[in-house]
């Protein structure tokens, strides 16, 4: 089971997520893992560098990389931590694919984004992305810690536009190595970075296999995927498909 921090009331993390539509989660990572991740995160932002601005990468919101698993090894192996799959299987079931993988810096100044889904199409009852933020720094409300709206992934609040819930907006406060998780239609945003320090993180986007993917890692990945393992592949969507989910059928087509 995964150590899910705060919790309470006997739910199971499948029950806290369809609930509240998130949950802090303890000591995902290791300090080592911490320390790793940060530096091949940095390592994949300053090969990028030149082109960032240009692609939209490095904005007054925030600094992003994408696909992290085929720019880098550590951050392919950390992508798919045995932690962060765990809880994946836990909310969505053993056959949960990794459906996309960035990484997020907010340097000093930064404005936050605009509260959002990242999924548009709430379906009450069931979660098919489950977003998992590991913090790599001090997730504190002054340095632009995730922001959540308890609930905003089911009626009532699922039918609102996200600009309607700023005053529901409230910061998850994690050490590095923790992780905030929630359903892909919860309402969150980064929020603005008023500090002197950067704040980074790794963004899993975690799937039911059925669901189209934020990103198509197997044709990102290419020919380095002959390198991989059976489950890593599995974990990254190589596989017979495509199966997608039709939100106005809400049922699965080929």
């Amino acid at each position: 089971m995964v150590r899910v921090s705060g919790g309470g009331g006997g739910e199971t993390t499948a029950e806290a997520v369809a609930d509240a539509g998130h949950i802090a989660v303890a000591d995902l990572l290791a300090p080592s893992e911490v320390a790793e991740a940060r530096a091949a995160l940095d390592a994949v932002f300053t090969s990028e560098a030149d082109i960032a601005v240009e692609r939209g990468w490095r904005t007054d919101a925030h600094l992003v990389a994408y696909a992290l698993p085929a720019k880098h090894p550590a951050l392919l192996r950390l992508c798919l931590h045995p932690g962060a799959v765990a809880l994946a299987r836990e909310v969505l079931g053993d056959d949960a694919v990794l459906a996309g993988a960035n990484g997020l810096d907010l340097p000093p100044g930064s404005t936050g984004q605009a509260l959002h889904r990242d999924h548009p199409h709430p379906t009450p009852g069931i979660t098919l992305y489950l977003h998992v933020v590991v913090a790599l720094d001090d997730f504190r409300a002054e340095n632009g810690a995730t922001l959540v709206v308890p609930a905003s992934h089911r009626p009532p609040l699922a039918e609102r536009v996200p600009a309607e819930l700023a005053d529901r907006a409230v910061p998850v406060v994690v050490p590095p190595g923790a992780a905030v998780a929630f359903d892909g239609a919860l309402v969150h945003a980064a929020g603005p970075n008023r500090t002197d320090e950067r704040r980074r993180a790794l963004h899993l986007f975690f799937a039911r296999p059925w669901v189209q993917p934020h990103w198509d890692l197997p044709a990102t990945i290419g020919d380095a995927a002959s390198a991989l393992g059976d489950e890593q592949r599995r974990l990254l969507g190589f596989g017979p498909g495509p199966r997608r989910w039709d939100p106005q059928a809400r049922r699965v087509v080929r």
